[in-house]
Order: structure tokens, then sequence, then C-alpha cells
């Protein structure tokens, strides 16, 4: 597979990403897709714009019509692709990995992403087989920015309201800073903006934001200024993860509780989507409040595939991705918009967020995802199914077991020799005992295997 990953292409650049390979990528992904228009951004790190302009090029050479839009988040070239009717994007981003990683993200002509089950392996064979070939002709390269039609779209939830809310965000030095700044300039919000400059080094801290050391910089800022909650984001500004006021953090299926909340409100019954890992408190409120839960696959493929399929308002990864249907046609992701339907939720409310948070944080208990060294992942996976055969079983990802004190999922990697193992109960006892008793016994499995 090398640099051709699941869902998109990453690796070490100078080692594994270069500005030739940009080039055939482009090549490739034109003859892939076989579109005419194609829109391409880039994140703020340290080889982005080199290798954004080779992938241009190859996407000429090709023939191809290609609309630049220069340093950009994702949320903002997927929302202009599909709204600009592009047949296909790409993003040059290594999303949250360390700075020397560089890398792409590929969008079909509908807005879903291209990975290694649905296209990524072919575009992979013809960029190996790619020899040094003479430009088609009719192709041409523009640039323009786009980020107004992006913030208006992102600013509709708050539109008539009056905020008395103070806001930290943390672009963590990626490409996000711009958009927040002008969308809080925007709504008139109050927002302390710490690492806002795009510096492709991450000088201060890693660019994701799931670390627990990345979260340190917005909470200690909330602390200092007093702000209701802070923010932070990834390289590329489609994750985001949230501290209360108190500087702790929030797992992102509580925060997507009351998002769900907000939205369902004015479109009762609608579906919701989320991950298989989410706590079950998710799902649960999900239908307490009238909606559809849906659940999905982990990864942004399959939870955008099923947001499609069942028409739905809102879609949630743990990982911090936000979804959401701007029509009936149009879905797109966006950590924006989703920071802009909490503050309307807390503004209405009046309540701190802890205060919102403690029902559904107090429902269970979690443990935190642990992953487990195993060469043979699916004889491990077949022996655990064998010691749980009267609980509930689903495979659709991994394998994932309930029983009426605790429910747990686990799940291969797809580029490593892990198990990824997550697991939710009644109580702290339960959860902590039975994460024990199960990573026990899948270590067991692996060695026997």
């Amino acid at each position: 597979m090398g640099v051709f990953k699941t869902y998109d292409i990453r690796g070490l650049y100078g080692r594994e990403i270069d500005a030739n390979l940009a080039y055939r990528i482009g090549r490739a992904c034109a003859r892939f897709m076989a579109g005419r228009t194609y829109m391409v951004g880039c994140d703020a790190r340290l080889h982005s714009q080199e290798l954004y302009q080779a992938l241009a090029r190859g996407l000429v050479d090709e023939g191809a019509r290609v609309l630049g839009i220069g340093r950009v988040t994702t949320p903002q070239l997927h929302f202009y692709q599909i709204r600009e009717g592009c047949d296909g994007g790409v993003m040059v981003t290594a999303s949250h990995n360390p700075p020397d990683y560089h890398g792409f993200k590929l969008f079909h002509g509908k807005g879903g992403s291209i990975g290694y089950s649905n296209g990524l392996d072919r575009i992979e064979r013809m960029v190996a087989a790619l020899k040094d070939e003479p430009p088609r002709g009719g192709g041409s390269f523009s640039e323009e920015e786009r980020i107004d039609e992006y913030l208006e779209f992102a600013a509709g939830p708050l539109k008539g309201e009056k905020l008395s809310l103070k806001v930290v965000i943390d672009p963590g030095n990626g490409s996000a800073g711009k958009v927040f700044r002008r969308l809080a300039e925007r709504v008139g919000l109050e927002v302390e903006i710490i690492n806002e400059e795009p510096d492709g080094n991450f000088p201060n801290r890693d660019p994701n934001p799931l670390k627990a050391e990345s979260k340190k910089p917005a909470s200690r800022k909330v602390l200092e200024t007093g702000a209701d909650l802070g923010a932070l984001l990834d390289g590329d500004g489609d994750r985001m993860l949230f501290v209360d006021e108190r500087g702790e953090g929030i797992e992102n299926y509580f925060l997507s509780a009351l998002i769900a909340e907000e939205l369902l409100a004015s479109q009762p019954g609608a579906a919701v989507v989320y991950d298989l890992i989410s706590s079950r408190a998710l799902p649960e409120r999900i239908r307490e409040l009238g909606g559809k839960p849906v659940v999905s696959r982990v990864g942004y493929t399959f939870l955008y595939d099923t947001m499609v399929t069942s028409r739905a308002v809102f879609g949630s990864e743990t990982s911090g991705h936000a979804y959401f249907k701007v029509t009936e046609t149009f879905f797109t992701e966006s950590a924006a918009y989703a920071l802009m339907i909490l503050l309307r939720l807390l503004q209405r409310r009046g309540k701190r967020l802890s205060e919102l948070v403690a029902p559904l944080k107090d429902r269970y208990a979690q443990s935190e995802e642990i992953n487990i060294e195993v060469a043979d992942k699916e004889g491990v996976l077949a022996g655990v199914e064998r010691a749980f055969t009267t609980a509930r079983i689903s495979k659709l990802d991994g394998i994932s077991v309930e029983l009426p004190e605790f429910w747990f999922n686990i799940r291969p990697s797809n580029t490593e020799p892990l198990l990824r193992f997550r697991l939710e109960a009644v109580s702290r006892e339960v959860a902590e005992a039975k994460s024990r008793e199960i990573k026990a016994l899948i270590q067991s499995l692996g060695r026997r295997a």
C-alpha cells in the first residue's frame, strides 16, 4: 500500500512524498475521475504549496480545468467543490499527522472521499504505470480566494442572535485561523484566537487535537480569560475538539448530542449518523429527542456515504469531525458550522457547557481506546467472538459485542498490526474490570496465533 492508505494518501516528505509524486497523482486523478473541472487547495505545511502546484500541473496536463483556492481548510475545499459542481477535489494535506508528513485527500464529484476501497487502489496502479508523457492540451489553471460564501453558510445558525459569550479558538498554527477570525467578526463573537498564524513547523502544539497535550494551550487560555469554552482544530481545520469553561476536555459524542438537540428541535424525526465507537449515550439521546440514530463504520468515507443514503441532518465522528445537510442533495463537513450551532444552544439555554454535558457523561463509563499489537488480527477477532457466544454481536466494523452491563468494539488497524479496543459500561468499576479482562483475552489469543 505504501503512501496510499485506506482513506487518503500520506507519507514522509522527501522520502515518500515529493513534487514528482504529486504531479503523477494529478494525472492519475484526472484519468480515474474522467471529469473536466477540479478544485484543489492546500494546508499550511512547509511543502504544501510546492505539492499543490505540482498536483495542479498534473491535472492541467491531462486537459483538466483546475480551480486553485490556495491555503484553505479541508471543509472550505469540500464546500466549494460541491457548491460549484466540480467533478472532483483534492486537498493537499496530511491532516493531523506530525509536521514532517504530507499527503492528499481526494473527493469525487458527489462529495464522497476516494479511499482504497473505491478507487484509490486504481489510482495507485495508474501512478505506478505512468511514464513520461507529453501534456494532452486543453487544460488551464486559475487561482482565486474562496471564503465569503463559506463564512455566510457557517454563520447561518447565529443569524439574528446577539451573543454574550466568549470563546477561545486554537487553530494550532494550521490553516484554519483566517476562517475563524473572520467568522468571529461576522457574528460579533468575543474571541481569543491563539496559535493563529499558519506555520508548518507547528511550534506550539501537536496538530492532532485528540492528544491530551494538544488541549493544554486552549485550556490554559480559557481559565486565564474566563471564556465560556475552548475549541481546538487539527492541521487542516476539519477536526474540532472542545474544552468546557473549566478547561476540561469533552468527548465529541457528548458535544454531538447537544448539536443534535439543537438541530432536531427544528427538524423533528430527522436522521442523525454516529460512528460505532461513540458512547451509547449519543444514540439514546437522539431517540429521546425524536430523531432517528443511524450507526456507521468509523471513517469519513463510510460516515459521509451513510449520511447521504439516510438523508441525515447531521453526522458525527468520535475523532472530532462533524457533517451537515445543507440541502437535500448537498452534504458537507464543517467544524465552523458545528461551533456556531453549539454557541446558539449555549446562548439560548443560558447554562454552562459543563452543566449541559454532565447528564450525558454520567450515563455510562467509558474506557480510553487501547491499541494492542497483534499479528493475526482476524484470528483474534474470531477467538473473541467464540468467547462471547451469549452476547449480541455485530460485525459492521471489526466486532462489536453487547452484554447487559458492558459493550465493546475491537477494530483492526488498516495500516498496522494492531487491534483497537474500546469499551463502555454501566459503571466505572465494571468498565475497569472488563477492560482488563478483555485486554488480557486479546493478548492471550494473539500469543496463540
